[in-house]
Parts: structure tokens; sequence; C-alpha cells
């Protein structure tokens, strides 16, 4: 019986993380947990969010776990950065610094030397290459819509 596409894309999706567990050899990217560069990722697709909105992302996590993490990121690495909106002080609202800017993309950059891999790997040709494309930018839109990554929170006004 063929396999399913959901099938399929766990396989690789295995593959992907091996091959990158295999890169990094269990080093922590710039000293960074997993939680921190993702942290840093999201802000930097966002470009500014609220404590409440990213923790809003980590299901299972407290919102004060989020906002610890946030603080260690800011006080001990200068890679984010932190103000407290002036007409509402409850809310505090985060950004990468130039030295957080730096760091993601040097993230990004060792994660596209990965995918770089994967897409070889594929063999495809420049016409399906261009089908993959625009299948890929139609799942990231889905996702983008599932995740609210094109919203503002309202709590962060």
């Amino acid at each position: 019986m063929a396999k399913s596409i959901e099938s399929i894309l766990a396989e690789m999706g295995l593959r992907v993380r091996l091959l990158m567990s295999a890169k990094n050899a269990g080093k922590r990217i710039a000293g960074l947990s997993e939680r921190e560069t993702l942290l840093l990722e999201l802000i930097g697709t966002k470009k500014e969010m609220c404590i409440s909105e990213i923790a809003e992302y980590f299901g299972g996590v407290s919102s004060s776990t989020v906002s610890m993490t946030i603080t260690k990121l800011w006080r001990k690495r200068n890679l984010v950065s932190k103000t407290i909106l002036p007409k509402n002080q409850r809310v505090t609202m985060v950004s990468l610094t130039d030295e957080g800017r730096e760091l993601l993309e040097a993230i990004k950059k060792d994660q596209l030397m990965i995918y770089k891999t994967v897409s070889e790997s594929l063999g495809l040709t420049s016409e399906q290459g261009q089908i993959l494309k625009a299948l890929l930018k139609n799942s990231i839109v889905f996702f983008d819509e599932q995740l609210g990554l094109n919203k503002r929170n309202p709590h962060c006004k």
C-alpha cells in the first residue's frame, strides 16, 4: 500500500531533525536553548511583540516562564530590548537588538545549510522547484493564519 503524504512528511521531518542534530552535535546554537532560539525567531518574524502575545505561542508554558526567558535574553545576552508602553504600563513590548538580529541571521544561515541539503536531495527540475515553492508558500500562509502570525494581539495595546 502506498504511503500517505502525511506519513512521508513525518519521515522526512525525522530525517531533517536527525541531520540538524548531527550537524549541531548536541551543542546549543550560540549557547541558546531551543526555546530561546525559537523566541528569537518568533520575535524576528513579528518585529515587536508583547510578552503575553509571545506566551500564546508556547502552549503549556506560563507567561512568567516566557517573561523570565526574555529577561535572560535581555539582561545576560542583550539579544532583545524591552519597552514599557507609556499608555499601558502593564504591557512590555519586546524586539530584537542589533546583536539579536545578527545572531538570528547566523541561526538562519545554519538552518538554510540544512534545508539546502534537503532541497538538493529532492533532485527537482527548475519547473518542479517552482511548483514546490508555490506549494510551500501556500502552506506558510495556512500556518500563519492558524497561528495568528499576521494578527496583532489586542492585549498589547
